[in-house]
């Protein structure tokens, strides 16, 4: 098992049953690598995770989203759990600390001043989740294909 890295920068929703039910920001692009963890920090809520999928093939390839050439599809991580199925936004390790740190409050609904919701940076993260619960919207309402 790798080193820990620190704590599991994971925030849940209040409802676990909306488009987007929280955001997850790994400290490394190597995933796979922290997904202990993020089950630990979801367990309490959640229970055993018994499927996890992504609509992403290297999470290296992702640029912050809050560049220039950000991705015209948000990371999502689908996780299907004991007790809740979740899609959560997965935030690129490239994004800036501020934004992240802004859109892991948005997602896990914390409260924040009411001067800090005209910033651009409340707006930029509001955005962001915005679209996220968009695409997951989309994406739920095609219908499944079967693999072959």
């Amino acid at each position: 098992m790798p080193p820990a890295l620190g704590p599991t920068r994971l925030q849940l929703g209040s409802d676990l049953t909306a488009p987007i039910a929280g955001a997850w920001l790994p400290y490394t692009t190597k995933i796979s690598d922290e997904l202990a963890a993020l089950q630990t920090a979801a367990y309490a809520r959640m229970g055993h995770f018994s499927c996890i999928g992504v609509n992403w093939r290297s999470l290296a390839r992702y640029p912050g989203l809050d560049s220039e050439n950000g991705p015209d599809e948000l990371p999502l991580m689908s996780i299907t759990a004991q007790r809740a199925s979740v899609t959560l936004l997965v935030i690129p390790t490239r994004t800036s600390s501020a934004l992240a740190a802004a859109l892991l409050r948005q997602a896990g609904g914390s409260t924040t001043a009411p001067i800090s919701q005209y910033s651009h940076l409340y707006k930029d993260a509001r955005r962001i989740l915005v679209r996220a619960a968009r695409q997951q919207t989309a994406r739920a309402s095609l219908p499944h294909q079967a693999t072959t």
